[in-house]
């Protein structure tokens, strides 16, 4: 399974690993980090199995990559563009430089559309790819630009030190964020397996609900934060998180339908073309 990056953002995965939540289905998962434009390659190559990258994939399924959606597990992005104390609006930020992990990343895109939510013009705005959000996170700590695009617990440990959260992406339409991406040919021939990660994840979501106390003190102590950021963190998850890991059609259709028409895909891309529940619907 490829990770982006490690922080709390990817809380179901490593709460299923480190509760052998994975074992409990047979399952042997080896977490890696890796650049999310590269997760696309090692899926179409086989060099990798999973990834939760829902995003992504929508471009590669535009090309013609052989993968599907198998799962959401998010309904909106967890972002938020946040700013020293001395940026009081998006507006503010134009002609100015803002941090982002990649251009053309989901911090990137999800970035530029919280700017216009907050009343800014993203093309006024340069965005400075960092590599990573904790090198992100330490140019605007450093003052190298004036804002950034962070994610949970990043945008807590700076909230904590006076810094603006100017926009969440929370307040964008519901969108598919994170889920579980294949390649169609691995779920043709190990079907089960497939099935034995939906359960892992059905279970994982089961149990975030469940016992918040137990979560919160995981990501304490995994993430080292602060109980205030962990509650946090936790919060916005348990906003987002879907218990059926699955969207309606008209909401994901609507989601697929905004990159084409932002011109970020050369053609129009269908739910059935990007995602199969058949998997999931069929779970005992």
């Amino acid at each position: 399974m490829a990770l982006s990056v490690r922080n709390v953002v990817f809380l179901p995965f490593y709460y299923a690993r480190d509760l052998k939540i994975f074992d409990k289905h047979g399952m042997n998962v080896e977490l890696i980090q890796m650049r999310s434009d590269l997760q696309m390659a090692g899926l179409v190559s086989g060099e990798i199995d999973y990834t939760p990258a829902i995003g992504p994939a929508t471009y590669s399924v535009a090309n013609g990559a052989p993968i599907k959606g198998v799962a959401v597990l998010y309904k909106a992005p967890l972002f938020s563009l946040v700013s020293p104390p001395n940026i009081a609006t998006a507006k503010d930020l134009e002609g100015k430089k803002v941090a982002v992990s990649r251009i053309g990343s989901d911090s990137h895109r999800f970035g530029s559309q919280m700017l216009e939510l907050g009343g800014a013009d993203p093309k006024k705005v340069t965005f400075i790819q960092t590599g990573s959000t904790t090198v992100s996170l330490t140019a605007l700590q450093q003052g190298v630009v004036n804002g950034a695009v962070l994610s949970p617990p990043f945008t807590g440990i700076v909230a904590e030190k006076g810094y603006r959260i100017l926009v969440r992406s929370r307040q964008l339409i519901d969108s598919p964020w994170l889920g579980l991406v294949a390649n169609k040919n691995k779920l043709e021939k190990q079907p089960e397996q497939a099935r034995n990660l939906l359960r892992s994840m059905r279970d994982v979501i089961a149990l975030i609900r469940r016992d918040k106390p137990a979560v919160v003190s995981y990501i304490v102590k995994n993430f080292t934060v602060s109980v205030a950021n962990a509650t946090e963190s936790y919060e916005d998850i348990a906003g987002v998180i879907i218990d059926s890991m699955t969207m309606r059609d008209e909401q994901m259709q609507k989601y697929l339908d905004g990159f084409h028409q932002r011109g970020e895909l050369s053609k129009p891309v269908a739910v059935a073309d990007m995602f199969d529940f058949s998997l999931l619907r069929g779970l005992k």
